[in-house]
């Protein structure tokens, strides 16, 4: 099991791409092959670009062969997978409005189409596993601010290792949830109604939905399971992501006005599954960015933005011996209320992998997220008589069925306890769905 967190796509909502990526996890087989597939040689094409996330195995997609379009192109060192996700949302308890304030509070629809390249840079030269991913997106929804329209490059980036894999740079455009953090398996509940802005690190100026430049680079011990990961990368703009998706719409500027530098770190430990270890994901993480954020009490530009994380992630019982089995993991968020108007946040889950012998690749997940919102920007709202909430909870209930390889169906409840800010809102009962396709 390569990694344990993955962030997905906003098409789908974190929720429920989470829920559906670690149900590919347990692709695992519970015993080698006594002799691989064809497919498997494939497994070297997918992108090394996304340390957090982890790509489903070749072999668990819809044709794995693509008509034999993927040896063709493996010949020349090409590979290439396409996904889609495709989502519903909407509160059971009918607080339509004219005015959508909150994903699902009217039915709300999205969809996203992506597809992945990859080139073997070796062949022009460069040192031991050099490869260079180049990948797009379509997204489309119809409430933006849980799932932004783009139409744009995703990824365009280049990973190097050296020394055994002990040291890992890379280089390009790429989301900084694709390489830190850890979005929740068990789904960051709070996501469900209020989209990707509720996430801590974002509010912060973590990249989410476009990509931005980033040099990373990470070090390992010679067990490759200590870590620590640094990059220098862009921020998004402090306006917000939907900003950040206006004044950066193929993906690939290089600035974005009163977006400045940001740094990132992150250490941590990871180990995956085997048949005498279980999984275990600790991470600590800490954010630094230099854009000048309207601090909410004074109207005046702040010197800079800042935000740590902490994360644990365990499996707690292995009754196959390899993945499948129950995983527990705890969250905690910390920025500025100063400038970040969902400043602190704690998260817990618990999901297993395989919950019936009989579907090994299903996943049930149960989760609860409470998210702060500012004081400051409380106070400033009483000060104009306006009503505001101190934070937004949720509880969460999901079940994710493999249908056929390649093909996932996710269903979830979600109860949100203020599910906007201001005003007081009644609070919702999400019924999510998807149906996500990997080619």
């Amino acid at each position: 099991m390569e990694s344990l967190l993955t962030p997905g796509r906003w098409a789908t909502g974190l929720f429920a791409l989470s829920l559906m990526n670690l149900a590919v996890a347990a692709e695992t087989p519970k015993e080698a092959p006594r002799e691989a597939p064809a497919c498997a040689a494939y497994e070297k094409t997918l992108t090394r670009a996304e340390p957090a996330n982890r790509s489903a195995p070749v072999c668990a997609r819809i044709a794995p062969e693509l008509g034999g379009l993927r040896k063709a192109l493996n010949e020349y060192g090409l590979g290439v997978t396409i996904t889609s996700y495709n989502g519903y949302a909407y509160d059971l308890g009918g607080h339509n409005a004219k005015t959508q304030l909150y994903n699902g509070q009217n039915p709300s629809y999205n969809a996203s189409l992506n597809l992945y390249t990859t080139y073997d840079l070796t062949r022009l030269g460069f040192a031991n596993d050099a490869q260079l991913t180049l990948a797009g997106q379509v997204v489309r929804s119809t409430y933006e601010p849980a799932n932004p329209e783009v139409s744009q490059v995703s990824v365009f980036a280049v990973n190097q290792s050296f020394f055994d894999h002990q040291l890992e740079i890379e280089y390009g455009f790429i989301a900084g949830v694709k390489l830190f953090y850890g979005v929740s398996l068990g789904g960051n509940a709070s996501t469900a109604a209020l989209g990707p802005s509720s996430v801590v690190p974002f509010q912060v100026g973590m990249s989410a939905t476009v990509p931005t430049p980033t040099f990373n680079v990470i070090t390992r011990d010679k067990s490759l399971r200590w870590y620590n990961s640094a990059a220098i990368t862009r921020s998004v703009s402090p306006q917000g992501i939907l900003e950040d998706v206006n004044r950066n719409p193929n993906g690939l500027h290089w600035k974005v006005d009163g977006a400045n530098p940001m740094l990132i770190d992150e250490f941590g430990y990871k180990r995956n599954a085997s048949a005498s270890e279980n999984a275990v994901w600790s991470r600590f993480g800490m954010m630094y960015n230099t854009s000048h954020y309207t601090e909410f009490k004074t109207g005046e530009e702040s010197d800079n933005n800042w935000g740590i994380y902490l994360a644990d992630t365990h499996q707690i019982s292995k009754p196959y011996g390899d993945a499948r089995g129950w995983y527990l993991e705890t969250k905690l968020d910390y920025s500025p209320e100063s400038v970040n108007a969902l400043n602190k946040a704690v998260q817990f889950s618990a999901f297993n992998i395989g919950p019936i012998a009989s579907r090994p690749f299903d996943m049930v997940s149960l989760g609860f997220s409470k998210s702060y919102y500012s004081k400051d920007l409380r106070e400033v709202y009483d000060s104009y008589r306006m009503e505001s909430v101190p934070y937004t909870m949720a509880v969460t209930g999901s079940y994710a069925a493999r249908l056929l390889p390649g093909v996932y169906l996710v269903n979830g409840l979600t109860w949100t306890k203020n599910p906007v800010f201001s005003p007081d809102h009644p609070d919702a009962l999400l019924l999510q769905t998807s149906l996500n396709l990997l080619f």
